[in-house]
């Protein structure tokens, strides 16, 4: 699928925010702010009362049958609303027709308020809550199914850190429900702290797509594993991106080797698993100076900027769930 001009002028916008030439990152500003006009919605599931922003595609009801589902998880200590304004993913919506959801996490017995994500190993005090996260998101998938013109075979996630981590948890374990998914700076394991045994996800039981998205440099969710220096939490350990391709590239059967290509500077390596089961596939973005955040655009080979939520658009249109 082209983007043409429209991608481009969205890119124009999103580079008025300050970047950092990393291929390339954000330093805390907004990539878009969110649409006042989006609901927040309540959700109860498991005992709690659940919360997320939707954004519906301007027109999007009569311009299609069934129209695309995107979900987009925030980190730890983030919520729907600066998620929605970091990575501008409603502005591509509108012009795209897919519908986004962006829920919130938990933050029980936290004061202030510091949302997170139970994914296993990680995170905050829906870890340690033992909250039922993945059953949120298939409460959120049904709801929106009931509520919403959405295409079933069209679902897909993305999250950054902690929502990353569930964006695999879910995906691994709820297979039949997503479409592909697109991790930013997340793991699929590691361990809670010291003295905690290792967890990391079951293989699926069919094929998902998955596009990873990781810098290099990220200093808290390590992209060769280990335990980060900056957590704050003696032996909180996270397994190395090359895992989560291992994992992946198993779980979707891909061919060995895989495609390696870099764009003319160095700074951002792409790998791609093409031929996969069921018409899968695994890629990786490798931000060679990326820290730890969800990048405003990523370079192209071309040596043009992709906002990120773009690149990541143009790579879940490619897939539709199988039967």
């Amino acid at each position: 699928m082209s983007f043409g001009g429209g991608i481009g002028r969205l890119a124009r916008r999103l580079a008025l925010a300050p970047l950092v030439a990393v291929g390339l990152t954000s330093t805390g500003a907004a990539a878009h702010p969110a649409d006042d006009a989006d609901p927040w919605v309540s959700l109860a599931v498991g005992g709690l009362d659940r919360h997320y922003l939707l954004h519906l595609p301007a027109g999007g009801r009569g311009e299609a049958p069934a129209l695309p589902l995107v979900i987009v998880l925030h980190g730890a200590g983030g919520d729907a609303r600066s998620m929605a304004d970091m990575t501008g993913f409603s502005p591509i919506a509108d012009w795209q027709h897919f519908i986004v959801a962006y829920p919130e996490g938990t933050s029980i017995g936290i004061d202030p308020p510091h949302p997170t994500w139970n994914a296993g190993f990680c995170c905050g005090a829906a870890a340690r809550n033992h909250v039922d996260d993945l059953a949120f998101l298939s409460a959120l998938i049904e709801r929106l199914a009931a509520e919403q013109p959405i295409d079933r075979r069209r679902i897909y996630l993305t999250g950054l850190s902690n929502g990353a981590m569930l964006a695999y948890r879910f995906a691994a374990e709820h297979p039949e429900q997503v479409a592909a998914i697109a991790p930013v700076a997340g793991t699929i394991g590691g361990t809670a702290g010291t003295g905690q045994p290792p967890i990391t996800i079951e293989r699926p039981d069919r094929p998902v797509p998955v596009l990873i998205i990781h810098g290099m440099l990220d200093g808290y969710i390590l992209y060769r594993g280990g335990v980060s220096p900056n957590v704050g939490i003696p032996g909180r350990f996270n397994v190395s991106v090359d895992d989560a391709v291992r994992f992946w590239t198993a779980a979707d059967g891909c061919a060995q080797p895989p495609m390696r290509r870099a764009t003319a500077d160095g700074r951002v390596i792409f790998q791609e698993y093409a031929t996969c089961r069921d018409r899968a596939e695994v890629r990786l973005v490798t931000l060679v100076r990326g820290p730890h955040e969800w990048p405003v655009a990523i370079e192209r080979r071309d040596g043009r900027l992709e906002p990120t939520a773009a690149l990541i658009w143009r790579f879940f249109t490619q897939h539709q769930r199988q039967p």
